[in-house]
């Protein structure tokens, strides 16, 4: 399987030097997350790092910032077909709608920027994947795409690739190789990361997903190893992409990044690190 790490993974370093990161711990290339530093040097530099150090962009990313060139809300899926475009990349991975109610503006707002999207796409060998949604608070049970039958539903009423985030699955009480057959005919990237059960030190969005979700594979409770022998197994070629937090990665120390990196390979390789 191709591995691949998401660039928010260390989305607080430059581009230069997570790549450099990736190439050395053994991935085999990236998806980039859109942020300010794309938008400043534009999607060229980043396809000259990537050749520098051998690196292939599987996915690009919609910003996980609030607004894009293109726009906020919805539009910023906008930004990441365009970089994809640019790039010749295969996969544009978009977050569900907004909302919790499919006549909410917010949630038609969406469906009329992936019909866009969708035109802008047609023709060219890229689609967008949505991503799987996680349950961070009681109310998120109730998002429009967290019912898996329904999200499968979306997915091909749209025309829909699927980004299969395990994190998010085992936030939503998912049994992850369940899933995953009930999502592979659609699925063309996934991302890979443990869940921990311990309380976070605050109960905020942003500390479950930096000191419980989105952790190591083999650091957390979901069955990882499992779903990695049926991916291989179902001959699911990837991208498997680590979107592993930063907490976890402890990025501050750039040995221990190297070698929780190297640990995250040698996890998806399905060898011993």
């Amino acid at each position: 399987m191709l591995l691949s790490l998401s660039t928010a993974c260390l989305y607080h370093f430059p581009l230069r030097y997570t790549l450099r990161v990736v190439a050395e711990t053994g991935f085999d290339g990236i998806e980039l997350v859109m942020g300010p530093e794309v938008w400043l040097r534009g999607v060229r530099y980043v396809a000259a790092l990537a050749r520098e150090y051998s690196l292939r962009i599987y996915s690009v990313h919609q910003t996980l910032l609030r607004r894009s060139p293109h726009g906020d809300g919805p539009r910023r899926m906008a930004d990441g077909v365009e970089a994809a475009l640019a790039l010749d990349c295969p996969c544009v991975v978009i977050h569900g709608p907004g909302g919790l109610r499919w006549a909410d503006p917010a949630a038609q707002a969406w469906l009329r920027a992936v019909e866009d999207c969708q035109e802008r796409l047609a023709g060219t060998s890229s689609r967008l994947a949505v991503e799987n949604p996680g349950v961070y608070s009681p109310i998120d049970a109730h998002n429009l795409l967290a019912p898996l039958p329904l999200f499968t539903s979306v997915a091909r009423r749209y025309g829909l690739a699927v980004t299969y985030d395990t994190c998010h699955a085992g936030t939503a009480g998912l049994d992850l190789t369940a899933t995953y057959a009930a999502l592979h005919e659609h699925t063309v990237n996934i991302h890979l990361s443990d869940l921990k059960t311990a309380p976070p030190p605050a109960d905020y969005h942003l500390f479950y997903t930096l000191f419980v979700h989105h952790q190591i594979p083999g650091d957390g409770t979901l069955p990882l190893a499992a779903l990695r022998s049926t991916l291989a197994a179902n001959g699911f070629a990837g991208p498997l992409t680590m979107e592993i937090s930063v907490v976890a990665l402890q990025a501050w120390s750039p040995g221990r990044l190297r070698a929780h990196l190297r640990r995250a390979v040698a996890f998806g390789r399905g060898v011993s690190p």
